[in-house]
């Protein structure tokens, strides 16, 4: 006994202190109610209901001891469906399966979530700026990084209250997710699946990508890039399971695309914007909406967002040459909203904006449900966005018509192996082909502006020194010859006028066509923005320049010599004022296009090459023509059966146009002349009464 005492009491605590210590009591989870539960001295537990057992819950509130569920802890990796670059791979080792994959995807584990999404293509799609890299479609957030405002939304990431309260700091959209590998590596390089399991064992959730690979004979269609959608396509599957003997509800919020490259910004004329189609009630045709970045920062601090809860067939958002839209695959989404991702503190429309797509759904007892999305993210060609349908982001404006006439002829000059550069040169020759004969009416008619001119302000004269200045006779008089000069006047600016839609569209056509987008000629990379031929060391006060564009200057500058050949000399003071306020107004012109695409300038250049060039030739064949003593042809032809009078010839259906067009041209002329002979028979007149 002595000895036993002696174990007990000295032996033990002395040199084995932790078989003193109390037995813990670990708490676990059963049927859903907390339990403490103690070893007995058999082995065995015993159990005690917490004393928050019997108390009533929200359902979607977290149990009372939510610290002592730890959040699953699986591994954080990144993985990537589609090729890898190329240029990136390690060894220099060609993946060969850049072609069967129109995009490559990054995913991470951590939120289960896209971290961007990038066109394999990069010889058609290179980066801006960037020739020999891929063009980031979403995800391209360096700038944001670069300038210490990232943000913490990701594509495609998951939230729900009801578990995001039970992973306590962690939630849907940042906590890691089971990695589930695929069977085979062919699998591996398409598809991916994540899977999380809720603390509390209600909910086992799942995600699914999946990229779409080009089969055989797919890659044989010459024209598989500009019209296979499902291509430019990600396929995501949320499931979820309940694991539980009663229904559950389930509600989560699906993060829309974030970080859609803004290229080009100081020179572009449009930004981010928020894109969404609404299904009519016959199920078929689409309310299509935009909000701009700025309007959506606007609602945002107002506390005005505006939540949308008609049936969705697409929303996303779009920027001048991409788009990323999510589709749903059926009446899944109960609300749609814009959010704002990264707000750009000086520029409002310079901020990244985001989508947000709520569900709400009942699952039922030990059964589990799946809603499926596509997520487009490519180029807006025509050929694409027909087929999602979003056929709002390809809208061109006011000419439309004229403005997709102008792509299929700069497109179809590039077809017989033109650059594009070229092929600008050649559709303008084109154009100003077809507006030959009312070139040739403003050159006719501003040769007679300037033979006339004398004439008219000697008229002016006569009638002050016959009537006196400011008589009723004299200012009736004024206004008779001021209607002839405005005749003149407008006659010679109605082709400037006609010219307009084309350069319009034009400009909306090289703006924002994807195919001009990164097309280099001469020194400039691309045609479809400035051509920035050398940086400023500081930005120029108040108009914020940054490069030095050429191609603006030599355009502005054959612009003024243009005007000085075709405007005619100044008789008098006012008119020489005016010419001066039109010399400024020149230079206020090249500054205001100093940051237009370096492709449009391109088309100035060779326009007003061709107009100077188009004016001299009017002006050579003019004097090379001899002189002709015209006749009363007005006589003759009132005269049905007049001799020498030729059959009037039906003009054919293609030249029934030019024909008008030069009939009018040569009306214009012959007016002209007779204002002219009226002027020399008043002349003659007076010398007659004088003498």
């Amino acid at each position: 006994m002595a000895v036993w005492m002696t174990w007990i009491n000295f032996v033990i605590p002395r040199f084995f202190p932790e078989l003193n210590k109390p037995v813990a009591k670990p708490i676990v989870k059963v049927d859903g109610e907390l339990e403490d539960k103690s070893v007995d001295a058999d082995g065995g537990t015993t159990s005690e209901k917490s004393p928050d057992a019997n108390l009533q819950r929200d359902p979607d509130a977290a149990p009372a001891n939510v610290a002592a569920i730890e959040a699953p802890k699986h591994a954080s990796i990144s993985l990537q469906l589609g090729p890898v670059d190329p240029d990136k791979e390690p060894d220099g080792v060609l993946n060969q399966q850049v072609d069967e994959f129109f995009l490559a995807t990054s995913l991470n584990s951590e939120g289960a979530a896209v971290d961007f999404v990038e066109l394999t293509n990069k010889k058609r799609y290179p980066a801006f700026g960037h020739r020999g890299n891929r063009v980031r479609v979403i995800g391209n957030g360096d700038a944001e990084k670069r300038s210490g405002r990232e943000t913490t939304l990701k594509t495609f990431a998951l939230r729900s209250p009801q578990i995001d309260k039970l992973l306590g700091k962690s939630s849907l959209a940042t906590v890691a997710w089971e990695f589930i590998p695929e069977a085979s590596p062919e699998a591996a390089a398409r598809a991916a699946t994540f899977r999380l399991k809720t603390p509390d064992g209600h909910w086992e959730l799942t995600k699914r990508f999946e990229l779409k690979q080009l089969t055989h004979d797919e890659l044989k269609r010459d024209d598989i890039q500009k019209t296979f959608v499902e291509g430019y396509e990600l396929a995501l599957t949320i499931t979820a399971r309940n694991l539980t003997d009663q229904d559950q509800k389930f509600s989560y919020t699906l993060q829309g695309p974030v970080g859609v490259p803004l290229e080009d910004a100081e020179n572009s004329y449009k930004h981010r914007d928020v894109r969404m189609g609404f299904l009519r009630d016959d199920g078929k045709s689409l309310d299509e909406n935009k909000l701009s970045a700025a309007e959506t920062v606007k609602k945002a601090k107002a506390d005005k967002t505006e939540v949308w809860t008609r049936k969705l067939k697409y929303i996303g958002v779009d920027v001048l040459y991409f788009a990323a839209l999510v589709i749903p695959d059926a009446d899944q989404v109960n609300a749609s909203k814009a959010v704002v991702a990264n707000e750009n503190p000086l520029k409002s429309e310079y901020s990244d904006v985001s989508v947000e797509l709520k569900s709400d759904v009942k699952v039922a007892a030990n059964s589990e449900i799946s809603h499926k999305y596509q997520l487009f993210a490519g180029p807006k060609r025509k050929e694409l966005m027909g087929q999602i349908p979003a056929m709002a982001v390809m809208d061109y404006g006011w000419f439309d018509a004229i403005c997709r006439g102008m792509v299929w002829l700069l497109n179809m000059f590039h077809h017989l192996g033109l650059s594009y550069g070229i092929a600008i040169i050649c559709l303008t020759a084109l154009v100003r082909t077809l507006l030959m004969p009312i070139s040739k009416h403003q050159a006719a008619n501003a040769a007679k502006m300037k033979e006339l001119q004398p004439k008219m302000q000697a008229k002016q004269k006569e009638l002050e020194a016959k009537y006196g200045k400011g008589t009723d006779e004299y200012m009736k008089a004024a206004q008779e010859l001021s209607k002839e000069q405005l005749g003149l006047m407008m006659s010679g600016c109605l082709p400037v006028f006609l010219q307009l839609p084309i350069f319009i569209a034009l400009y909306r056509a090289i703006g924002s066509s994807i195919e001009l987008r990164m097309e280099p000629f001469l020194w400039f990379e691309n045609l479809a923005s400035p051509d920035a031929l050398f940086h400023f060391p500081a930005p120029i006060p108040w108009l914020g320049w940054t490069d030095f564009n050429l191609l603006p200057c030599i355009s502005t500058g054959l612009m003024f010599i243009h005007q000085k050949l075709t405007m005619p000399p100044p008789t008098n003071e006012e008119q020489a004022q005016q010419q001066k306020m039109m010399s400024f107004m020149m230079i206020f012109m090249g500054a205001m296009f100093f940051r237009v695409p370096s492709g449009l300038c391109l088309y100035f250049i060779a326009t007003n090459i061709w107009s100077m060039t188009e004016r001299w030739l009017f002006e050579h064949l003019k004097k090379n023509k001899p002189a002709v003593e015209e006749a009363p042809v007005t006589n003759l032809a009132t005269q049905p059966n007049a001799p020498g009078k030729k059959e009037e010839e039906k003009p054919s259906v293609f030249g029934g146009i030019w024909d008008r067009l030069q009939k009018s041209a040569d009306n214009q002329i012959s007016a002209t002349r007779q204002l002219e002979s009226n002027s020399n028979r008043d002349d003659k007149r007076k010398k007659k009464r004088d003498k």
